[in-house]
């Protein structure tokens, strides 16, 4: 093994200080996006499906469509708050960072608020603008109503778990999401299932474990800030007292971009099950299905971009443009090589995997094969990722924005309702053209990013 692995790292000429960067932030990235984000969605679809309700799982499906757009639009205004929290904790002004978290708290508060109350008032009709069938309007519009309550606290925790990282405290925060996981585990089995002497609530115990997972990692993380007797230079006073307009303006003028960003791929995904919806309720349960299978097969990708993106900066950093792109290089070949392989065993072993979710085998003759197909365009997709997190390391964000933005509304929406157009009776063939144009439309935008690397402006953007 040892002599495999020296073959390897010289045939993708992973040098020895960039193979020690590559797997020192890889192995913890990749560990942290699995707990934190992949296997909660996929454990609450397995506990979910093990109800054998079809109707359930596919209102379970809709409204994570929508959520998982909540969910990272959650992250933007905590992102933007990281630079501003790091300079002026790395000048030593502790009490401007206490103010900064106020401003975060109360943002992140205000705009949590405001999706909940949205959605609380139109549930119902969100379900029904997607085409679902009335027995999932039924089922899914209250948990629906339930789940964005959780959302509303995760806006605020993230403020918090944010603000630790921003202050170079980031072990903290992976503790404190470590318990909230295993709270949420432990209620989702019990409150889902009525399993451990809880009331059987079904898709209504898997919002309630959200909501009590959430609320425990918010007490915990203020817990923490203000007991810590060297976290007081931050809080002379409590930090929810400050809110200012000129600070918060500031902060939301860092953020709109990362808003708009982290929308336009998810916001994807929702046009992608309005287009579906219409081939009925196996293709829709499919559809999360294959979602949560690719994100699982994503998952070193999604971690090798996180990298990346420290590589990039930091060479160019060095004034070393050329030691930047011979990074991404290996980045892209380690990330083909690692997900393309995953992929290949989840075609093999399809009908296996999707029958995880499919204890009755009622949509496996559709996700199975239409997995299968998908699967071929989704390296597009994780160049993309890869190729977006460059730039970002460069501080070229307004290229990945607009390239997404554009890409996604001029090129991917009338292309896939065209497709959705045309009749095709094989409907694990129209499902697989629907899906495949949204990678279609990766691939494009992965040309664009690879075509900006390619050139010298990239890195010459001011940060």
């Amino acid at each position: 093994m040892r002599v495999g692995f020296a073959s390897f790292k010289r045939m993708i000429g992973v040098g020895e200080p960039v193979e020690k960067l590559i797997f020192k932030y890889w192995l913890p990235e990749i560990v942290t996006q699995f707990i934190f984000i992949i296997f909660p969605l996929m454990a609450d679809s397995y506990i979910v499906a093990s109800l054998k309700s079809t109707a359930l799982y596919g209102a379970l499906g809709t409204a994570n469509a929508l959520l998982h757009v909540l969910l990272k639009f959650s992250e933007a205004i905590p992102i933007g708050s990281v630079a501003i929290v790091g300079r002026h904790n790395g000048a030593k002004q502790y009490e401007k960072c206490g103010k900064d978290l106020g401003d975060t708290f109360w943002t992140s508060t205000f705009i949590g608020i405001a999706q909940f109350v949205l959605i609380f008032i139109t549930a119902a009709s969100i379900y029904r603008i997607l085409g679902v069938p009335e027995k999932m309007v039924e089922l899914g519009a209250p948990f629906l109503r339930l789940r964005s309550l959780g959302v509303l606290i995760v806006f605020i925790s993230n403020a918090l778990l944010y603000f630790m990282r921003a202050i170079k405290n980031t072990r903290v925060p992976m503790v404190i999401s470590l318990i909230g996981l295993s709270s949420f585990l432990f209620f989702d089995y019990a409150l889902v299932l009525g399993k451990l002497g809880f009331p059987q609530l079904g898709l209504h115990g898997a919002a309630l474990a959200t909501i009590i997972q959430y609320s425990l990692m918010c007490a915990i993380s203020i817990a923490y800030l203000l007991s810590r007797v060297d976290y007081r230079k931050y809080f002379p006073t409590l930090f929810i007292w400050h809110f200012s307009t000129r600070r918060v303006a500031h902060l939301l003028s860092l953020s709109w971009r990362i808003m708009i960003d982290k929308t336009a791929i998810t916001m994807s995904y929702i046009w992608l099950f309005k287009l579906i919806t219409p081939l009925g309720a196996y293709a829709i349960t499919s559809f999360d299905v294959i979602k949560n299978l690719e994100r699982f097969a994503l998952l070193p990708a999604i971690a090798l971009a996180q990298v990346i993106t420290f590589l990039v900066g930091n060479k160019l950093g060095e004034q070393d443009p050329e030691g930047a792109k011979a990074n991404i290089k290996k980045v892209l070949v380690l990330a083909v090589v690692i997900t393309g392989s995953t992929l290949l065993i989840f075609c093999i072993k399809a009908r296996y995997f999707v029958s995880f979710f499919d204890p009755q085998n009622e949509f496996t003759h559709i996700a199975a094969p239409a997995f299968i197909m998908v699967s071929t365009l989704v390296v597009f997709d994780f160049i993309q990722l890869i190729l977006a997190g460059s730039l970002r390391g460069a501080g070229d964000v307004k290229t990945v924005m607009y390239a997404r933005l554009i890409c996604c509304g001029l090129f991917f929406v009338p292309l896939s309702y065209f497709i959705s157009k045309i009749h095709i009776a094989n409907i694990a063939v129209k499902f697989s053209l629907i899906y495949g144009s949204f990678y279609l439309t990766t691939g494009i935008i992965g040309f664009i990013f690879m075509k900006r690397i390619v050139g010298n402006r990239w890195y010459q953007v001011k940060v």
